[in-house]
């Protein structure tokens, strides 16, 4: 006995049209921003900490590059903010693994608060820089 039933799935799914929750958008940044720091952040820092540890006139020539560099300083900072991004998020996280902050609309106004802290961040380091 078979039925008929009209195929209602998308042929094809657009990414741009879907409405993802903001807490969904949250975990999905934490994991993007851990890649980065992971193969973008950490060996970049690694080399700067040892090229500002091996001498005097290295540590010196490296706070000129990056007093005197605006790419190289933008570059630094915007890995630190996805840094800091990314601790935010991870303590969200653990907050909600020994749950608090587990239902709907907690992670949704947790979501928001880290949003809104690192947005500020942002505007601080900005002013920092510039």
């Amino acid at each position: 006995m078979s039925i008929n039933h009209k195929k209602t799935r998308p042929v094809y799914i657009n990414l741009f049209k879907i409405k993802l929750p903001v807490s969904a958008i949250s975990s999905i940044t934490h994991r993007l921003a851990g890649i980065y720091i992971f193969f973008i952040t950490l060996p970049i820092s690694l080399y700067l900490l040892y090229f500002s540890t091996r001498s005097y006139n290295d540590f010196v020539t490296l706070e000129n590059n990056l007093n005197n560099s605006v790419y190289l300083s933008t570059f630094v900072a915007f890995s630190l903010l996805v840094f800091i991004y990314h601790v935010l998020t991870g303590v969200r996280h653990l907050l909600q693994d020994i749950h608090i902050g587990e239902s709907l609309s907690a992670s949704r106004f947790s979501s928001y608060i880290v949003f809104a802290i690192w947005f500020l961040l942002i505007i601080f380091v900005l002013f920092e820089l510039f």
